[in-house]
């Protein structure tokens, strides 16, 4: 697990470190959901990101920390298999 030291601002907010942000891919806009335990602990949720690839926001999925849209999995895998339809696909992948 990974632990940062950080100010809360007068507004309220806490930035997330540059690299934290970098290794998993966050942008400007995400949403997170905040829960708190019973002993204080607070813990953010991803919920709403968009795809590293092409910038898709639906048919999302999470892998290592990066989200993908379905059709960017399904246009990697087909290159994957070396299909020759694979660079038919357009940038969204279908």
């Amino acid at each position: 697990m990974k632990s940062f030291n950080k100010k809360i601002s007068k507004s309220g907010s806490i930035t997330l470190p540059a690299s934290l942000r970098r290794e998993y891919g966050l942008a400007e806009g995400e949403k997170f959901k905040i829960e708190v335990d019973k002993d204080g602990t607070i813990l953010l949720h991803r919920t709403q990101g968009h795809c590293l690839f092409c910038g898709a926001e639906e048919e999302i999925v999470t892998h290592a920390g990066r989200q993908v849209c379905a059709g960017c999995i399904s246009m990697m895998a087909a290159k994957a298999r070396g299909a020759e339809y694979a660079d038919e696909f357009d940038s969204t992948g279908r």
